[in-house]
């Protein structure tokens, strides 16, 4: 044999003895103990802290086999253009995840066949780049140990939407109106109402807002809190933030007394409402109104500014407010949330005490992100004036 035919059979014999191992060190199926998946693609929203959002969940289900395990999220990364552009572990993972089998307490670990999800918010500088997909990596820790099982891979990958956030005008007037239960990145009982519903998991509260007003002395109500009429802004007039078609209505449901909060269908969680197609397959909420005073009907015109109904407490509310969200369907439970910005708004500061104020306390307001902002989402417990 020749040298050179040598040296090729033993070059060979290297490149066949080396690519097991490749394939070893790079499998391209393997066990994965929790899957995860986006349920509604997120849509950026320039917020009032002049960052782009991306709110979102991660739904999670732990189908480890083999043993069956318990499994705990031990850190989260959000990939975006070729960069990791969010992490989430330890304490703050803890805090945002939700478990179906347990809603109320807070943790990362889901038990042999249970569900949940983690609140998602990424955030961009104004300006900057946003993905045009994001996907996640998990860390994963199982018990017991699943030694056939990866324990971090990537999972979860999504579109993230070109569309807009719209710019609306305000459905109310005055100052002192509380961003009750906003976005983006507090577990609030809107976002955390992934919800099921006609045989779907959906959240149509994504970037909803519960507006209660605080007076100039700083109180929310002038008598018992117990007394609707205690509350100085029941009976405020709702107003049209666009124009648009009366897509639905709901009334003749009764006012629910504050600090009763009663067990609600589904059709009659909102109480009385009016719901509007603005375009582009979106629609805006305007829920818990007084019964008897909505001024409009299915198939009307309406204009900005017009007179939708009054504010009340119908429905699955434990004091007066103002229930509002922008969604992908004319009905609220069975839609997904959609953002919006308001044309216009100033910012007092944010709440410190929101608990507070029904065990009759003022108004604590914390002088962050104060003055006049244009076309943005205002956030979670700001407290803000309409002109």
């Amino acid at each position: 044999m020749s040298r050179l035919s040598a040296l090729t059979l033993t070059l060979l014999a290297l490149v066949l003895a080396a690519a097991p191992a490749a394939r070893a060190a790079a499998p391209s199926e393997y066990w994965t103990p929790v899957v995860a998946s986006v349920p509604a693609a997120p849509e950026p929203v320039l917020g009032s802290d002049g960052r782009v959002h991306l709110a979102y969940e991660l739904l999670l289900t732990n189908r480890s086999f083999l043993p069956p395990a318990k499994a705990t999220v031990e850190s989260l990364q959000v990939l975006g253009g070729g960069k990791v552009v969010e992490s989430l572990s330890g304490e703050r993972l803890r805090e945002l995840m939700v478990r179906f089998g347990e809603p109320t307490k807070a943790g990362a670990t889901l038990g042999r066949g249970e569900a949940g999800f983690v609140l998602m918010d990424v955030t961009f500088k104004r300006g900057e780049k946003v993905p045009r997909r994001l996907t996640h990596r998990l860390r994963i820790a199982t018990k017991p140990l699943n030694t056939t099982a990866a324990r971090s891979y990537l999972a979860g990958p999504t579109a993230v939407s070109r569309r807009q956030a719209p710019t609306i005008a305000p459905p109310l007037r005055g100052r002192g109106w509380i961003v009750g239960n906003g976005c983006c990145e507090s577990l609030t009982s809107h976002r955390a109402a992934l919800l099921p519903v006609n045989g779907r998991l959906a959240n149509g509260e994504r970037f909803a807002i519960d507006f209660i007003q605080v007076q100039p002395n700083g109180m929310l109500t002038t008598g018992p809190l117990t007394e609707l009429n205690s509350y100085p802004f029941f009976g405020d007039e709702v107003i049209s933030s666009t124009a648009g078609k009366v897509a639905r209505v709901v009334e003749g449901l009764p006012e629910t007394p504050p600090g009763a909060l009663p067990p609600s269908t589904a059709a009659g969680a909102s109480g009385n409402w009016v719901s509007v197609a603005v375009g582009d397959g979106r629609y805006l909420l305007y829920a818990h109104l007084q019964p008897g005073s909505i001024k409009v009907k299915v198939g009307d015109r309406v204009r900005v500014g017009q007179l939708l109904g009054l504010l009340g407490s119908s429905g699955n509310s434990n004091a007066p407010h103002l229930h509002f969200q922008m969604m992908d369907g004319p009905t609220p439970v069975d839609s997904n949330g959609l953002p919006y910005r308001f044309s216009r708004f100033s910012v007092a500061g944010t709440l410190t005490n929101f608990a507070g104020l029904f065990d009759e306390e003022p108004a604590r307001i914390a002088p962050k992100l104060r003055g006049v902002h244009r076309q943005q989402l205002p956030l979670s417990l700001q407290v803000i004036g309409f002109r």
